[in-house]
């Protein structure tokens, strides 16, 4: 625990997190942890490209189950996540599920004007992750680590970085809704196609946490969004050091 004084002088680079809670099923939530997902009634579940097996559903959330003072980071609508979980190793080397934009996974928010036409697909996906629906949320406060201030040095004070450094708070493990990125290999922002610029940190999924699933190496994985085209969307993952 940072002491007060300590956090008021680091409050320029702190940002707002907040972790999930999760419960068991709930019959019609839109907000869980695996399960089923909304889809079209003509949409079939989706697949990997390179496997063409089912991908899991990770995580799907209701902007309007965000905390408010989370905004809506997204935007307005239902935020989908699925992955490859097929271990198969030609399956792996195909996929390069860990890069930004791979086929492997798919990332998108259902727009809300758009959700009432979707439903959750009447039968289960064999071996889907069991559901768990979010029921709340905790409100944390995260820093960068020292590689991320490197990039914020013309922002702010060398005080403040030192403190930062001196104290090294890091941004929290675990899965989380916006704050710091926990990287594990270094930063590693992807560049939106369209406008090459970073993407934006959305979203924070761990090895093993809320889900039964590691990535990699208990790797940690990362959903971004680009500011200006909010339609492109992306999931990246790290490996932890061996």
């Amino acid at each position: 625990m940072l002491p007060e004084e300590i956090k008021l002088k680091l409050a320029p680079l702190s940002r707002s997190a907040w972790r999930p809670r999760t419960g068991p099923a709930v019959p019609g939530a839109r907000s869980k942890f695996g399960g089923l997902p909304l889809l079209r009634p003509d949409e079939s579940w989706p697949c990997c490209a390179h496997c063409h097996q089912p991908m899991q559903l990770f995580v799907q959330l209701d902007s309007g189950d965000l905390p408010a003072d989370a905004g809506q980071p997204f935007g307005d609508g239902v935020l989908q996540v699925f992955y490859c979980t097929n271990m198969e190793e030609e399956c792996e080397v195909l996929c390069q599920a860990h890069l930004p934009f791979s086929e492997a996974s798919l990332t998108r928010v259902i727009p809300r004007d758009q959700a009432q036409g979707f439903d959750a697909l009447p039968i289960n996906q064999p071996h889907a992750f069991a559901e768990q629906a979010l029921t709340g949320w905790i409100p944390l406060t995260d820093y960068p680590d020292s590689e991320e201030t490197a990039a914020v040095n013309d922002r702010h004070p060398e005080g403040t970085l030192a403190l930062l450094h001196s104290h090294r708070p890091a941004p929290r493990p675990g899965d989380k809704l916006l704050g710091w990125p926990h990287w594990v290999e270094g930063v590693a922002y992807p560049s939106c196609p369209c406008c090459q610029q970073p993407m934006q940190f959305v979203l924070q999924l761990d090895s093993s946490d809320t889900l039964p699933f590691c990535f990699g190496y208990y790797g940690c994985a990362h959903v971004f969004q680009c500011e200006t085209h909010r339609e492109i969307m992306t999931l990246t993952w790290e490996n932890r050091p061996m």
